[in-house]
Parts: C-alpha cells; sequence; structure tokens
C-alpha cells in the first residue's frame, strides 16, 4: 500500500537537532486500559527520522510541497505518475463535513467549514471532493446528514462537534462502513472506526502534572465541579504520581460558592478575616503549593476571584488548569498570571489565524483549527490510488502528524494523543514555558 507522506524537510529536521539539545520532554497522552481507565504514553523531542511524523502540512514548506505534487498531477494527467505521497488517485475521494450551518449553533459551523474551506486552499487537490452537510445543530439532523453521507458515496465523516450529534451519526455511519473523525471531546464515543479529534483532558493534565513535579511544585489540591470531566481530571492526577494534599468539590451549577471557598481556605491553613473588622483581610498561606482548577471561562474567573477573597492568590500559590484554559481572554485577567496550563503550541496557528482573518474579516473560533487539520489530514491521505484511502492502518499511522495544532495521532481505541506545550498565563498572551514534543514513543495502541 503506498503511504500519503510528506517528508519533513531538511531544514526542520535540524531545527528539531538543536531542539533535542536544550531539552528531552516527557507528554502525558490518552490510553485506555482494560478496565476502562486511561493511562500515559510518552512523546520525545527527537530527530531520529524513524519516529518523527511523516505526514505534515504543519509548515509552509510542507505545503507548497503538496501544492507542487497537486501541480504535478493536474499538469501530467497520466497513470502510473509517482509522487512523494504515492500514485495518482484515479477516482475522486468524497469526504462529508457534517456541520451545523444552521441553527442554535450555526456560528460555529459556518466558522469551521471556512477553516475546512482554508485547508482546502492549502493541501486540496484535484481528485479530493469535500461535501459539507448541515446537521442543523440538531442530532436528528446529524443523523440525516450522515445518511446523506453514506448514499453520496462518502469515503469519510469529518464531524459532527457535539457529543449528541456524534451519538446520532455514528450509527449511521458504522452501518454504511465509512469511518468518522469527530470533533467532540466525548472520549466514551470513540472506537468502531469512530475516532474523537477534539482536546481531551487525560494528556493535558498529564503533561502539565509532570511539569510541575520536574519544577518541585508539589503539593497540591484541586478544587472542581462534581462532572464527569473533573473525575477524570482527578483519576488522571492520581495516576500521575502528583502529590494530592486536598481534594474539594462542589455541586455543578452551584453558585453560592462564597462560604464553600472560604471553608475549603480554611482547611488548607488560612485564617480569615475578622468580620468585626473592615480593615482585616485573611492571613497565612495554603498548605500546598498549586492548585489544580479544571474550569473555564466565567467559572474559572468566579472561582479565582472568591480564592483572593478568601486569602489564596496568585502570590501564594502556582493556579494549574486544563485545555479549557486555553482562552485569549484570560490573558487579561491579572489573578490568572503565572497560571500553567497543557495545550497546543500557540505559534503553529498564528499563521492560520492570520491568514483566516485576511481571507473572511473575523477571527476564527478556537475549535476551528480542528476542522482545518482533519481536512487537511482527508486530503493528504487521499493523494494514493489506494482504494482505500482511509483504512484504520493508515489513520492509526503510529508516528502521526504534524499539524496546526502540533503533533497528534488517532489511535485504534478512537482516541487521540497530541504533543502539547506547558504554557504560562502572562499579560495579554499564554507563553510557552516548555516546548510541546516532536514525536511519540510507542506504538499508541
Amino acid at each position: 500500500m503506498k503511504q500519503a507522506y510528506t517528508k519533513i524537510p531538511a531544514f526542520l529536521q535540524s531545527f528539531l537537532a538543536v531542539v533535542l539539545l536544550a531539552s528531552m520532554l516527557a507528554l502525558g497522552a490518552c490510553q485506555t486500559s482494560g478496565t476502562g481507565q486511561p493511562h500515559t504514553a510518552q512523546g520525545v523531542v527527537t530527530n531520529d527520522p524513524s519516529s518523527l511524523p511523516d505526514v505534515g502540512w504543519q509548515t509552509w514548506h510542507q505545503r507548497q510541497t503538496l501544492n507542487r505534487e497537486d501541480q504535478a498531477i493536474a499538469a501530467q494527467q497520466r497513470p502510473g505518475l509517482k509522487t512523494v505521497s504515492g500514485d495518482i488517485p484515479q477516482t475522486p475521494v468524497k469526504v462529508a463535513l457534517l456541520m451545523p450551518m444552521s441553527g442554535r449553533s450555526g456560528d460555529l459551523g459556518q466558522a469551521m467549514l471556512k477553516a475546512a474551506q482554508l485547508a482546502l486552499f492549502d493541501v486540496g487537490s484535484a481528485t479530493f471532493e469535500l461535501m459539507p452537510l448541515d446537521t442543523q445543530s440538531t442530532p436528528e439532523g446529524a443523523a440525516a446528514a450522515a445518511r446523506q453521507a453514506a448514499a453520496a458515496g462518502s469515503n469519510l465523516i469529518l464531524g459532527p462537534i457535539f457529543a449528541d450529534d456524534v451519538r446520532a451519526a455514528k450509527p449511521v455511519a458504522a452501518q454504511a462502513g465509512i469511518p468518522m473523525i469527530a470533533f467532540t471531546t466525548d472520549w466514551k464515543l470513540a472506537g468502531n472506526d469512530t475516532y474523537v479529534m477534539g482536546f481531551l483532558p487525560f494528556a493535558q493534565v498529564s503533561r502539565v502534572a509532570q511539569y510541575a513535579q520536574t519544577q518541585t511544585v508539589s503539593p497540591l489540591a484541586v478544587y472542581a465541579p462534581q462532572t464527569e470531566y473533573c473525575d477524570v481530571v482527578i483519576s488522571t492526577l492520581q495516576r500521575s504520581g502528583a502529590q494530592m494534599l486536598r481534594v474539594g468539590r462542589y455541586a455543578a451549577g452551584e453558585t453560592a460558592l462564597q462560604t464553600l471557598v472560604q471553608d475549603f481556605a480554611v482547611q488548607s491553613g488560612i485564617t480569615p478575616a475578622n468580620p468585626e473588622d473592615v480593615n482585616s483581610k485573611p492571613a497565612g498561606t495554603p498548605d500546598f503549593r498549586a492548585l489544580m482548577l479544571p474550569v473555564g471561562g466565567e467559572s474559572l474567573r468566579t472561582l479565582v476571584s472568591l480564592f483572593d477573597i478568601a486569602g489564596i492568590d496568585n502570590q501564594n500559590t502556582r493556579f494549574i488548569g486544563t485545555g479549557l484554559w486555553d482562552d485569549d481572554s484570560l490573558t487579561r485577567n491579572p489573578a490568572l498570571y503565572g497560571g500553567w496550563f497543557a495545550a497546543p503550541d500557540p505559534a503553529l496557528r498564528r499563521d492560520f489565524e492570520k491568514r483566516y482573518l485576511e481571507s473572511y474579516g473575523s477571527a476564527p473560533p478556537r475549535l476551528a483549527t480542528l476542522a482545518y487539520d482533519a481536512t487537511a489530514l482527508a486530503a493528504v491521505l487521499s493523494r494514493t490510488a489506494d482504494p482505500h484511502p482511509f483504512s484504520r492502518s493508515r489513520l492509526t499511522n503510529p508516528r502521526g502528524f504534524a499539524g496546526i495544532d502540533g503533533l497528534f495521532r488517532l489511535r485504534p481505541d478512537g482516541l487521540n494523543d497530541r504533543g502539547l506545550a506547558v504554557l504560562e498565563v502572562q499579560s495579554g498572551r499564554a507563553r510557552v514555558i516548555d516546548p510541546a514534543p516532536t514525536a511519540f514513543v510507542g506504538s499508541g495502541s
């Protein structure tokens, strides 16, 4: 079987050699054990060509290589022409993109469709056909769109975004024998030729916990709502070997948090302010050095404010988060400055964000990169005469792929591994303080 591979350019391999001299990193990534619990795999910084991804569109040079191949195919138009990616496809490859292009999530779906179109412009080929299908922001619409994809003879389905939509579309795709790369973060939907491409919490938590240990930032505490997502965060921390001193939980949706947060602070060694003295402030330092807050957006801003009132702030503890912190608006909150989280290196997607803004007149939502990378992956793998361009062996290449969200690979169990950087929240930006790995160790099975 011909592999649709683009070799890492020589200049990039030289750069990686320099990075190798600088550091050797560990990546926490998700696997599933026999008990259904995730455990960790590793990625490293290496220049070993047998480990580096051999399918990539991450850099301008990689995209130009793919474009030159497509131009050669279009110019020659004869069977048997060899390219870096293999033989010329003899028939068009059809890929369906299931997006909510109408309804309550229509704006997000339209933005992700634009990102996919940008990927087509960058790495698409004359024999690759992308078919956008509207899920109408409902599970019923997602199932109907999947049936349309099957009827049209699609070789692969990209999307949907939301868990309920994936749950509705998955059996339709399975019955038609069409693999699906979904954008959800619901790991329970992975498997049976459905691949979850969303940013999963396992690797994020392991990565930042391992970095905190190397910086001797321990012990740590956790304060989190009672949700399944946070259950996974806590269990991942426990398996990472992190020294956990205290775990505080509160009901999901709870709004009266001030007393609960103050009680947690008192348990941590903080003397509360004297209510009879208006000038009194909490005293002492917490008995932990880091506090994991696995929430994002307004919930995170509220929690950090309440902890500040209770005497725990970024002056006496290190706030740590998950990928939910990968939000530019948080860099405008001084209370979070110095906080750590793991996420793809934002430098890799800046060119995409710039070109998206120039093309469409607005900034892309964070999830837009998923649509770009999935479309680019499908377009690159379609450059083959193999009648099954999206077979399991091709989709689950253990060396992974180099996309604009960094290193990633789809696993045989339907989950994904990602090469993540550790970032620190600073004024106006999140700065990389520990670079992302550039290659995976192990098969990813």
